[in-house]
């Protein structure tokens, strides 16, 4: 059983996450075969693929929300595979959904301060915390408004303000820029990013756009037909000749 944050082990590894030959099977149906990937502490990784690829899957699996049929997955160097889906999250493990879920009936500022109340560590203040939150997503001005009378872009400032309050080491976004314009996803990014410098966050981004992961991570995995044909920087990865054909069909020049 997974440990709550605050008796995580100060001497963790530098690996974050490590996932190790998943798989998992809906009776006939293959959504995930062998899939092996690392992701280092502080790291901002993109994963990426075809529809149908497993990704939501993946990280169904990584979050606890659902059991690998074979294989495993570890946090900071402790075997979470079994751990429930509220143990990972109090011990720091925190993600966004494809569909943005908020607590229609709360205020913006009532969203994040319980989260916050269920995960901040011993001796961190709640008020202070959502505090916080509110200026790095600039918030301030909804504090009091209902999530129906927001903008998308705000209804998903939201949502991963709730989702890293309390307590965070690794942030999972599922398609966190999609309905955005192209000014809302860039100052996104830029909030996504300020969160990894200022607060140390391990950041997983799932995403279809390939041009819109390269603006803001490390490292890209791509996945197609249930398995990883692809990890490397997201140059390497846009001139990988099996990811240009995974995407396009045919052995075309580089994806732009």
């Amino acid at each position: 059983m997974m440990q709550a944050a605050s008796t995580m082990p100060a001497q963790a590894a530098a690996v974050a996450l490590d996932v190790k030959n998943v798989a998992r099977h809906f009776g006939g149906l293959v959504a995930l075969r062998d899939v092996s990937f690392t992701v280092r502490e502080g790291e901002v990784m993109g994963l990426i693929g075809p529809n149908g690829a497993g990704k939501s899957t993946l990280f169904e699996i990584i979050s606890g929300n659902m059991p690998p049929t074979k294989g495993s997955v570890s946090y900071f160097g402790e075997d979470c595979t079994n751990a429930p889906a509220y143990m990972r999250r109090r011990s720091g493990m925190c993600r966004t959904f494809q569909k943005v879920r908020l607590f229609e009936s709360m205020t913006v500022e009532q969203n994040i301060r319980v989260a916050a109340s269920q995960c901040l560590p011993e001796g961190r203040n709640a008020h202070d915390e959502v505090a916080s939150i509110l200026s790095q997503f600039r918030l301030e001005a909804q504090a009091q408004r209902r999530p129906s009378e927001l903008t998308l872009a705000d209804r998903k400032r939201v949502e991963i303000g709730r989702a890293i309050a309390g307590h965070c080491r690794l942030l999972m976004l599922d398609e966190s820029m999609s309905g955005l314009t192209h000014d809302e996803a860039n100052h996104l990014i830029t909030e996504i990013l300020a969160l990894n410098r200022t607060r140390g966050i391990t950041v997983i981004v799932v995403e279809h756009v390939l041009s819109v992961l390269a603006a803001m991570v490390n490292r890209l995995v791509v996945l197609h037909n249930a398995t990883v044909i692809a990890d490397g920087t997201p140059t390497q990865v846009a001139n990988d000749p099996v990811v240009i054909e995974a995407y396009l069909g045919t052995k075309q020049k580089a994806l732009k």
